[in-house]
């Protein structure tokens, strides 16, 4: 018998339309009434919440140790009556601004559902709060289907911002600024292909679960998984086509880098090549040796000069009639 739940960070009992919240210490009186389904969020953070799983013997034993382990890979397993895996889910922190990708272990069967995080999560909280203002869910596989369309929406609302973004950056470097950065893209190009990975390895898994020799399909996700299969798809595609724009952006301020860059160096090379013979020439001078012209002269300053200005004009001219200079 389910009496107790140490580590519990919410559970819920559900009675037809009916959600009651409940605690450790009234789980087992709340039971004793009578239940249609339950579900039960733990902190595996929480040493008791782990000892809570280890002795579940209900939960198959597989999947108890996929629960308590330090998997991060995004997997499904099928059971008949029950499924149990990984799931991906938006860490949650104190000040709401995390976006890293967080994970969130489950087991259920058709009556119990339990969840496991080692970090907040924002979209189990999103469901908490959608059945606390009385938007319950139909059973535990709908539960959890609802669970990952929470994510879903996170997601797709991120998307919506990083796209703005990416069109603010775009019409910039249409608009010829050079004070757009490369570095400016790195963060945004990170998010986007985290979550393109995150879908790609959720549709795999959906896949594999469905399609592997011997699928079961009296699991009470069997009928539901088609419908996330196909959100988890649109979703990576439409990550896929940001994280495309994005580095078609970042490749096109790569390439505006390196022209002024060349631009840069072609007018040193310039420089360079007409300050080369007046260089020499002032070298010349500048020896201390007997026969330098004009030494005698009080004009001979002006006359190096002269000469250095007469070397650079002539190099001009030769470099523009080559049409190294425009």
């Amino acid at each position: 018998m389910l009496e107790r739940c140490a580590g519990l960070v919410f559970g819920f009992l559900f009675r037809g339309s009916e959600a009651v919240r409940v605690r450790d210490e009234t789980l087992g009186g709340q039971l004793a009434q009578g239940f249609n389904w339950l579900w039960l969020h733990l902190a595996l953070s929480d040493h008791r919440a782990r000892r809570f799983v280890e002795g579940f013997a209900d939960i198959p034993a597989d999947a108890r140790a996929l629960i308590l382990s330090q998997e991060d890979r995004i997997q499904l397993t099928l059971t008949s009556g029950g499924a149990w895996g990984i799931l991906p889910d938006i860490e949650r922190d104190f000040d709401d601004q995390s976006l890293e990708s967080c994970r969130m272990a489950f087991w259920l069967d058709g009556e119990r559902l339990i969840t496991a995080r080692r970090h907040p999560l924002r979209a189990a909280e999103n469901l908490r709060d959608a059945v606390e203002r009385g938007d319950v869910p139909a059973g535990t596989a709908q539960a959890l289907v609802r669970q990952q369309e929470q994510f879903f929406d996170l997601v797709e609302q991120r998307l919506a911002v990083l796209s703005r973004e990416l069109g603010k950056i775009e019409d910039e470097v249409l608009a010829d600024r050079d004070h757009i950065g490369r570095e400016v893209l790195g963060p945004l190009r990170r998010e986007l292909s985290r979550y393109a990975r995150e879908f790609s390895a959720l549709r795999g898994a959906i896949y594999r679960a469905t399609t592997a020799r011997g699928a079961v399909l009296s699991s009470p996700l069997t009928e539901l998984l088609p419908a996330l299969h196909q959100q988890a798809e649109d979703l990576e595609r439409d990550a896929a086509a940001l994280s495309d724009r994005a580095r078609l952006i970042y490749e096109e301020i790569g390439s505006r880098v390196a022209d002024n860059t060349s631009r840069s160096l072609s007018a040193l090379t310039v420089i360079s090549t007409l300050l080369l013979p007046p260089t020499f020439l002032v070298g010349a001078f500048g020896m201390n040796v007997g026969g330098i012209p004009w030494g005698a002269s009080p004009h001979g300053f002006w006359y190096g000069v002269g000469l250095c200005a007469a070397v650079v004009f002539t190099g001009w001219l030769v470099l523009r009639r080559f049409r190294i200079l425009p």
